[in-house]
């Protein structure tokens, strides 16, 4: 097996997909590079629901909960039948009970019974180590794809060069099959098929080099002998 180095552009051309792959890979290793394995992304737990209802009353930035509904509807109703008035803070200015029949504007309160899902102690804590865990894995899987990407961003300059030369060749060939067409397609047949008039045309028309010229010239005798 030759060494990248050594091939032609014709050899580069005409390599198969898995060629290049070796021929990177043996480049990688020239290197010290390890081979990438991009991380899976974890398949994390699904969190637990809530189990269980309460009833709470809103109060101003707090909540009282009952298990029993027949038991928040009693104390609301308590709640709502209060005129308390209103009674002074420790800065001295009147404030009204929140929650206990007006607002602090002294608005009257319209408080309603609201049922709420919590969770159990229990099924709180098995949720609570289910969150740990999700979170050790995206923790895990966020650190292993940094350096998968910093991995990446080091192969990606230690190929730049071949990249570069396996796209120069394909150019290479590329104008050279180009070229042979021309040749055949739209300067022998004004030449009486003669294959020397029909390269002078070509070479008036086009930049071509000698090893160009070469690769014209054979694969013209090639379609020649088929």
């Amino acid at each position: 097996m030759k060494k990248f180095a050594e091939l032609s552009d014709l050899e580069i051309f005409n390599l198969f997909p898995e060629q290049i792959k070796t021929y990177k890979k043996i480049e990688l290793a020239e290197n010290g590079i390890v081979f990438p394995v991009e991380p899976t992304k974890p398949q994390l737990t699904e969190e637990l629901k809530p189990d269980l209802v309460v009833y709470a009353i809103p109060l101003i930035g707090r909540r009282i909960a009952f298990t029993s509904k027949e038991d928040a509807e009693k104390v609301l109703a308590v709640m709502q039948q209060t005129t308390t008035s209103g009674l002074l803070d420790e800065y001295g200015i009147p404030r009204f009970v929140p929650g206990f029949g007006k607002d602090y504007n002294g608005r009257r309160n319209m408080l309603a019974v609201e049922p709420q899902a919590v969770y159990s102690s229990d099924v709180y804590e098995q949720n609570k180590a289910i969150k740990e865990q999700n979170a050790k894995l995206e923790t895990a899987y966020k650190k292993a794809r940094a350096e998968y990407d910093e991995l990446i961003e080091r192969i990606s300059e230690a190929l730049e060069e071949m990249n570069s030369r396996i796209n120069e060749a394909r150019e290479v060939i590329n104008k050279r099959i180009s070229l042979t067409s021309r040749l055949k397609n739209d300067y022998l047949p004004i030449a009486d098929d003669n294959i020397e008039t029909a390269m002078r045309f070509l070479k008036l028309a086009y930049i071509v080099t000698d090893e160009d010229e070469v690769y014209i010239r054979s694969h013209y005798n090639e379609s020649q002998n088929e």
